[in-house]
């Protein structure tokens, strides 16, 4: 992995040290766009351009509009408890693991969203096994945004059913099942989506009103949370570091639009507020994303599209498709 100068971008904290930018790895940028607008024989889905995915994430924004408006709360933990699914505990501990935590989470989020319009199979992603793949078994340092998306596409991710739970350790064993079960990966690979240009935060906001997961990896620290007037627990932002993080839930509070952020720093955002929403994060107003976006780097992503294997069982919904 190319050694990063600290010193040639600003103050990025040690302790934190588990996103790397993109302009330091341009070579990862690089591997990125190349794969755009290319479709595998087999079904693989796609990394696309905004301008291709645009005119689609418009129209399932307005879908997913109608469905809110008919009283429905399209949130990912809201699915999964209907489904009788457990969530997750977002926890990278101490390994420089957020960007494989940030495509894993928004992997599986993605696939609650899609059960709401088909035949999708719930499975639990380890988010350990993809990341170490994309840096040849290294488990130090830390992952650029386009690289851990790029193995997201390419590899898929890994069924913790078949290579064990999260941990900040790998053994011989555990890298014995990854290698294993490379089959199984290419089951769970997703499409994404670069937001760049002016309009990201825009960009953003659109994608999240249709249901699709963005991942941000940015210089910007979420310093704690508080109850806001809405009762809605909100990020506090306060200090910068660089981290890859996940931004998943829209809703509309007495006029106020609130974007669902999630960490991967375990359950720091403790108390009840009206939607139940999981510890592991908070929520961000327009305002505040507008400032979590406006440090010194930002790298935003979002995954449009999540395979996954479909439940038979399901008589009653026909298995969605998006033709990106």
């Amino acid at each position: 992995m190319k050694r990063i100068n600290k010193n040639d971008f600003g103050y990025i904290p040690d302790e934190n040290f588990g996103y790397i930018p993109d302009e330091f790895v341009p070579e990862d940028v690089a591997e990125f766009n190349a794969l755009t607008g290319k479709y595998d024989p087999t079904g693989q889905p796609a990394i696309v351009s905004w301008d291709s995915l645009e005119s689609y994430v418009r129209k399932q924004a307005e879908t997913m509009d109608a469905v809110r408006a008919a009283g429905w709360l399209v949130l990912w933990w809201i699915i999964a408890r209907f489904c009788k699914i457990p969530l997750w505990e977002s926890n990278q501990g101490n390994l420089g693991s957020c960007a494989g935590w940030s495509a894993a989470n928004g992997y599986m989020q993605t696939v609650l969203y899609q059960m709401m319009l088909g035949a999708f199979r719930f499975v639990r992603i380890n988010p350990l096994a993809m990341w170490v793949r994309t840096k040849n078994w290294s488990m130090s340092g830390g992952q650029s945004m386009s690289k851990v998306l790029t193995g997201g596409n390419q590899f898929g991710n890994y069924p913790a059913q078949l290579v064990g739970e999260y941990s900040t350790q790998l053994t011989r064993d555990t890298m014995n099942k990854i290698e294993s079960a490379t089959d199984a990966a290419t089951l769970h690979q997703f499409g994404a989506c670069r937001l760049q240009g002016k309009d990201m935060v825009q960009r953003i906001i659109l994608c999240l009103r249709a249901a699709m997961v963005v991942c941000i990896g940015n210089s910007v620290r979420v310093s704690g949370s508080r109850i806001d007037e809405n009762n809605m627990r909100v990020a506090v932002l306060g200090g910068s570091w660089a981290h890859a993080t996940v931004i998943d839930g829209y809703v509309v509070v007495n006029g106020t639009v609130y974007l669902h952020w999630t960490n991967s720093h375990g359950d720091r955002y403790k108390g009840a507020d009206r939607f139940d929403t999981p510890e592991s994060g908070c929520w961000m107003t327009v305002n505040t994303l507008e400032q979590f976006c406006g440090g010194k780097y930002v790298d935003v992503f979002c995954i449009y599209r999540a395979e996954a294997p479909v439940d038979t069982e399901r008589k009653d919904f026909s298995p969605a498709t998006f033709n990106g």
